[in-house]
């Protein structure tokens, strides 16, 4: 129960308006007190420094009389009159410069700062410096032609000695004339700045009256605005009192809840108030004051964080619908990364939820709860999981039925015999990093005929395990020492495949039972395990091939025909093998020799590639050809790609012809494409091929022109001789 707060005079008020009113007699004094004395201090100083101007322009009168006598009496004595001349020219200049500066001068302005007078605020009036300028105007004039006297004003001669020239007698004139002017003005002038002069001593004086009485006025609001802060003070202190008991009842529900509890202000930073359950949530002990963003920066990806800091941003907004933006919570369930105590990361699950808290129906801040899920998620996950491998099993059922039977019989047969080769491979003892090498090999070629095949037929799923196998043992590939134990997680993944080829035969042998025909159930069932036989029927593998030329051609955008001819007369001691050839070298000559569909027409080439597979009887031999009408085979190109893996060095790169450069292409890793597919990149295919050719003691040939075609020959001996030559030529 809230306990009940002790009534006072300012007991109404929240902190936030007890602080508005301070912060309103704060502005009050300014507006009352400073701002206007601001201004009668700026008016004191301005007029100030007009007094200080006027009284300077008082000498210029006087200095310009004296000057005046000084040129009369120097012509009458023919003396030198330029000093004098100089004198007069500069203070008239002066005077009259001053004139124009008083006429400029705003009702409430100031005098130019950039002219060679002191700088004042104090105005002039219209009127005086009218009055000025009409007494100055006359004298001026009279003073022209003296200021504009550059002659000699004397000639000398042997009679008369010196005497006024013509110019002389001129200037005299206009100095008697401008004498008796001045006599007659400058009086005038004299008095005319006087009054200015006591005009501005008496705005000065009541300016000075003016800021005493704003000063005293001040001091008094100051002592009532110190006399109210204390009054507001003391209210906030017996309101802290009164709510200390309702903050401890808080503080007693927020340490025993069970989901994370805390307010975000409008900067997204955590309040001083949370529950004691999110220490146990995060693993960390001070939340106060940490930023949204800090908070959730290292357990949640970074795209997620972005999301989820837009996603609280947009609560504050008070168009958006709350209830509707709740349904996008990009923190409904997120999972995150947290290190435990014991320095370990733990992966769990939390549930954000967001809710504003409004004051005076204006939104002050958002509650931030938080749940761990990982429970719940854990349980879904698992669910989701065993319908995923149901739907897994349809589709592989689905994709097993359109596999004639035949072909996923001999499939079965062929992947069964690859698999027992791997392990028997993983089994090999090795101690030599030579042997490691040479079994990683081996692993590959395996794989990637596995693969092969079963892409042929399209069974994905047996394609994607097969290419997950392959990227562990590229990873081995690419250790610069291998061990034994690098090769025991191998086991794993082969363990997972074969399990899956398992789940395949029975399901072919659960169909089997239900399809058309005792006979092809028999057939299906019994090839479960069966090796292939020479009185086995010939399987045409014509159709698989050309599925993956249509598959592989869509994927790398381009355009592409397969022709098989021959293959009804393959023996069956070469079925296995002119298969395993033919997926690899299809794979190869659309990825790497049929150019894409633009760069063929700018050849001048049919939009579309033609890849032809034949296979012939020759005198009691064999000879499979591989020919495409693609881009050929550059030696050089070759070259650069063993030099770029590491291969070749470049000195022995330049020494190497072009049947050693062909060569080259049966090396095991060697590739000329830098990323890696599903159907290229390995480095395995063209070695595959040699291997495969090599085993029955054939030999491989590679002919090729750029740009017109690139053909490989295959030469198998009779069934009961083997040659042990790998040429390419």
């Amino acid at each position: 129960m809230m306990p009940r707060l002790r009534m006072d005079p300012f007991a109404r008020f929240t902190p936030r308006t007890l602080a508005v009113v301070v912060a309103l007699l704060g502005l009050g004094f300014v507006a009352a007190v400073l701002v206007p004395g601001f201004e009668l201090a700026s008016e004191l100083a301005d007029t100030t420094a007009a007094l200080k101007f006027v009284a300077e322009q008082q000498r210029y009168p006087d200095i310009i009389r004296t000057s005046l006598e000084t040129v009369r009496d120097r012509l009458n004595a023919r003396g030198y009159v330029e000093p004098p001349l100089v004198q007069l020219r500069d203070a008239v200049h002066k005077f009259d410069d001053s004139q124009g500066v008083m006429e400029r001068a705003r009702p409430k302005g100031w005098l130019d700062a950039s002219s060679d007078t002191a700088a004042f605020a104090q105005p002039v009036t219209a009127k005086h410096a009218a009055a000025l300028r009409a007494l100055w105007g006359p004298e001026l004039e009279s003073l022209e032609p003296l200021l504009q006297f550059t002659s000699v004003p004397y000639q000398d001669d042997e009679s008369s000695g010196t005497r006024l020239n013509e110019s002389g007698r001129e200037l005299l004139r206009d100095a008697n004339a401008a004498v008796r002017s001045a006599r007659r003005l400058l009086p005038a002038i004299d008095g005319e700045l006087a009054v200015i002069g006591a005009d501005l001593q008496a705005r000065n004086t009541r300016s000075a009256m003016r800021l005493r009485i704003v000063m005293l006025a001040g001091l008094a609001v100051a002592v009532a605005l110190v006399l109210m802060v204390a009054v507001l003070l003391t209210s906030r202190r017996r309101q802290a009192n009164s709510l200390r008991e309702a903050r401890q009842q808080t503080e007693d529900i927020l340490r025993t809840v069970k989901d994370g509890l805390f307010l975000l202000d409008r900067d997204l930073v955590i309040g001083s108030t949370y529950s004691r359950a999110l220490e146990g949530l995060f693993q960390r002990k001070e939340f106060a004051g940490l930023g949204f963003d800090d908070l959730l920066r290292d357990i949640v990806a970074e795209r997620t964080l972005a999301t989820a800091r837009k996603f609280v941003s947009v609560l504050w907004s008070e168009r958006t619908n709350e209830n509707l933006v709740k349904s996008i919570n990009p923190l409904g369930e997120v999972e995150v990364r947290i290190v435990n105590s014991q320095g370990s990361v733990d992966t769990r699950y939390l549930e954000f939820d967001f809710h504003r808290v409004r004051m005076d129906g204006k939104i002050t801040h958002v509650l931030v709860s938080v749940s761990d899920i990982t429970t719940r998620v854990d349980l879904a996950r698992e669910l989701t999981a065993s319908q995923g491998q149901a739907q897994a099993q349809v589709d592989t059922l689905l994709g097993i039925l359109h596999v004639e039977a035949a072909q996923l019989a001999s499939f079965l047969s062929d992947t069964d015999a690859s698999m027992k080769m791997i392990n028997a491979v993983l089994r090999e003892p090795a101690r030599e990093e030579a042997a490691f090498r040479k079994k990683l090999d081996r692993l590959f070629r395996q794989a990637h005929s596995v693969k092969g095949e079963a892409a042929s037929l399209g069974l994905s799923s047996i394609e994607g395990r097969a290419h997950a196998f392959e990227d562990d043992l590229k990873a081995l590939r690419e250790k610069t020492e291998l061990s034994g134990n690098d090769f025991l997680p191998l086991v794993i993944k082969l363990d997972d495949l074969l399990t899956h080829l398992q789940s395949i035969k029975d399901l072919v042998a659960r169909v089997s039972h239900l399809q058309m025909g005792a006979q092809e159930a028999a057939s299906a069932s019994g090839a479960e395990n069966a090796a292939p036989s020479e009185n086995q029927a010939p399987v045409d593998i014509a159709p698989a091939l050309k599925r993956l030329a249509a598959r592989i051609a869509d994927e790398n955008d381009k355009a592409a025909t397969l022709q098989c001819i021959g293959f009804e007369t393959v023996p069956n001691a070469y079925r296995r093998l002119i298969k395993d050839v033919a997926v690899q070298a299809v794979r190869n000559a659309i990825v790497h020799g049929i150019e894409p569909r633009a760069l063929r027409q700018n050849l001048g080439k049919s939009p579309v590639g033609a890849v032809k597979l034949e296979f012939q009887e020759v005198a009691e031999a064999y000879k499979f050809t591989i020919e495409d009408d693609g881009q050929g085979l550059s030696p050089e190109r070759i070259k650069e790609a063993a030099v770029h893996m590491g291969i070749l060095t470049p000195e022995s790169a330049a020494t190497m012809d072009a049947k050693q450069a062909f060569s080259l292409l049966f090396q095991p890793g060697f590739s000329m494409v830098e990323r890696v597919t599903k159907d290229a990149g390995r480095g395995i295919g063209m070695n595959l091929i040699a291997e495969r050719v090599r085993e029955v003691g054939g030999r491989v040939g590679v002919a090729t022109q750029l740009g017109k075609y690139t053909r490989i020959s295959v030469a198998l001996p009779p069934i009961t001789k083997r040659v042990d030559v790998t040429e390419a030529a």
